[in-house]
């Protein structure tokens, strides 16, 4: 479609293929990122030329994300609220996996919680991790023989952005985490090793 008329925008792209921008959005991110089309904002896509990929995404799909994970930061349940800013910012990540004593999963703080705490209360410089973490059980986990598939529907039916990793052995220990982000610079990483 771009071949034959550039550039187009996203919502026009998806009024064509009769599907919502939401659903072609990681597509389009994906064909940006390997160069194959250029987005340039409140002009569109433009198709940019180049060899299609021949990826065999059976394969990427069924892929484990055992070989993906990234580490987590964590803190412990009594730590203060600053000290958890501290460790978003510092190392700038999305969420931090809060631990017992004995380093056990018993939940985990986002950035998004962190904000909330702070707009609705006064007393936030003595609130600690473990009264605005979200709680085991629920939170929603995954093992690391699980496909890259699997992992990436949980992340979008949950609408979330990362999800602690868990041994399958011992469902509190952390042994990583998978996030879009990595999920897709996969993707990308695989797709540029074929071109």
């Amino acid at each position: 479609m771009l071949k034959e008329r550039s550039p187009l925008t996203g919502e026009k792209i998806a009024e064509d293929l009769k599907l919502s921008l939401p659903t072609i959005r990681p597509d389009l991110r994906f064909l940006t990122g390997i160069n194959l089309l250029t987005a340039r904002p409140k002009v569109g896509y433009t198709y940019q030329g180049g060899q299609l990929i021949n990826l065999d995404y059976e394969h990427l799909y069924d892929e484990t994300i055992a070989a993906i994970l990234l580490p987590t930061t964590e803190i412990k349940a009594d730590d203060t609220l600053q000290d958890a800013v501290g460790q978003l910012f510092l190392n700038d990540v999305g969420s931090l996996y809060v631990l017992d004593d004995q380093e056990n999963l018993v939940g985990l703080i986002s950035r998004k919680d962190l904000l909330r705490a702070s707009l609705n209360n006064s007393h936030v410089q003595s609130m600690t991790a473990s009264m605005v973490m979200t709680r085991m059980p629920n939170l929603i986990t995954a093992t690391a023989d699980m496909s890259i598939l699997e992992a990436g529907r949980l992340l979008l039916r949950h609408q979330v952005d990362s999800l602690p990793v868990v041994d399958k052995q011992a469902p509190r220990h952390v042994i990583g985490k998978i996030t879009k982000n990595r999920i897709f610079q996969h993707f990308i990483e695989s797709a540029l090793e074929n071109s």
